[in-house]
């Protein structure tokens, strides 16, 4: 996703986390996309090194304690002021929403889909540091409720 987002916008620069022992690389390499390497505990970037955080369907397979330690880490990489930007798997509202958090509680273990089937989820946003924690929207899609979700480190 970020390259074609690099493409799309030259004048930004973008990083992503490739994790660590993966071999995954941009076909063309791009000067406004750096690939950096980590996983939820730390990346490999200073401290307060942007200006915005997206993290796109990244939590709901995660245990409770790595989604924290996630955010945690999204946090410490946020400069003071910066806003970190969520879309996952969010509380269903209809039956038909249920079933990719059925799916990710079968692959990952039931504890991964709990907080997100009751909505929960975004407590851990703020236990992580955040303030400001509120969905900008929600939408249903064939299998699951998306929220999209807006938060600032102070």
């Amino acid at each position: 996703m970020c390259e074609v987002l690099a493409r799309q916008y030259p004048a930004v620069h973008f990083s992503a986390v490739q994790p660590a022992g993966s071999n995954t690389s941009v076909r063309d390499p791009l000067s406004n996309l750096e690939l950096l390497h980590g996983d939820q505990y730390c990346i490999d970037c200073r401290a307060a090194s942007f200006d915005k955080v997206i993290l796109s369907l990244a939590l709901h397979p995660l245990r409770l304690s790595d989604k924290v330690a996630l955010l945690k880490e999204m946090r410490r990489v946020l400069r003071h002021g910066g806003t970190l930007h969520i879309a996952d798997f969010d509380q269903p509202l209809h039956p038909r929403e249920i079933h990719a958090l059925r799916g990710t509680g079968y692959l990952f273990g039931a504890e991964t889909a709990k907080s997100h089937l009751d909505g929960r989820w975004l407590n851990l946003i703020k236990k992580a540091g955040f303030d400001g924690v509120r969905r900008v929207n929600t939408v249903s899609e064939m299998v699951g409720r998306i929220a999209i979700i807006c938060a600032r480190r102070s």
